[in-house]
């Protein structure tokens, strides 16, 4: 479960929380009674959850429960004070949806993302002009404002490709999704053209799993793994709807996740072929 204002922090501060009081033997309702009845069993089960980060107050109080001093403390009390710390998506209000602000967060922040696209250009490979036309192409209608608005936070989402700390970037495209003209022929040329641009193994790769192939593991539909640098940050899948979304945590359903991917990655054409592949749709256009 992730909640909605996660970051890798957030997420391993309540690691560390249930961890603790695993560790310890206690049950929740043995933790409230141990803290003089401070809480509610809810609350602790919410901070152990991720639905909520403990107030300054309570952490502590909850780490003398624990009797967790020293550097351990030390480090749990900064995981919290840096889980608060606002995000860059913050500002842009509304034009990140409340389901998608903890993808966003984990995004910013995973060491790898791996991903698998059934449809459409992934947002961090779209340029502007095929971003507004997939929201035009939307069944909910926006004003032209708030379109403008969501382009703008897919173009700061990639800027993420730009820091010297990028994460490794492997995407795999159905060919659907360069075949599709979507925005009219010159938006998705240009689109097409991006795609070879970004093109840089290892720390960008894109491959195409062309209609060829025919049956393949990944025709569930789209999902991203994220992979995190810390070895206790274990990896995330992502599953997006139409209005809400779905993190999978479970070790065993992620590699199962991870055994899809690596086999559209070993069927789906290699660099060259599918920059050959891009070339030659640019040349029917």
């Amino acid at each position: 479960m992730v909640a909605k204002n996660t970051t890798v922090r957030g997420r391993r501060l309540r690691g560390e929380l249930r961890r603790l009081r695993e560790e310890r033997g206690l049950s929740i309702e043995r933790v409230v009674a141990l803290s003089g009845n401070a809480w509610v069993g809810s609350t602790v089960s919410r901070w152990e959850l991720g639905e909520r980060l403990p107030r300054p107050a309570d952490l502590r109080l909850l780490l003398d429960v624990y009797e967790v001093e020293g550097e351990q403390r030390d480090v749990l009390l900064s995981l919290a004070r840096e889980a608060r710390q606002r995000g860059w998506w913050h500002v842009h209000g509304d034009a990140v949806p409340d389901w998608f602000q903890g993808f966003v967060g984990l995004e910013s922040e995973a060491s790898s993302i791996c991903s698998y696209e059934s449809e459409f250009v992934p947002g961090l490979l779209q340029t502007a002009d095929y971003s507004r036309a997939i929201h035009h192409g939307a069944v909910r209608s926006h004003s032209d404002e708030e379109i403008e608005r969501r382009v703008a936070v897919r173009m700061k989402r990639q800027e993420l490709l730009q820091r010297p700390d990028s994460p490794q970037l492997w995407f795999i495209l159905n060919e659907a999704v360069i075949r599709r003209l979507v925005g009219g022929p010159e938006v998705m040329r240009r689109q097409l053209e991006h795609l070879i641009e970004v093109i840089e193994p290892p720390r960008v790769t894109v491959q195409i799993l062309p209609y060829d192939l025919g049956a393949h593991p990944g025709m569930d539909g789209a999902f991203t793994i994220l992979g995190f640098p810390a070895a206790t940050d274990t990896d995330i899948v992502y599953l997006e709807m139409q209005t809400s979304s779905l993190y999978i945590e479970e070790p065993e359903e992620v590699e199962r996740y991870n055994v899809v991917f690596n086999h559209l990655r070993a069927t789906a054409l290699g660099t060259d072929r599918t920059i050959g592949m891009l070339h030659g749709i640019i040349d029917e256009s």
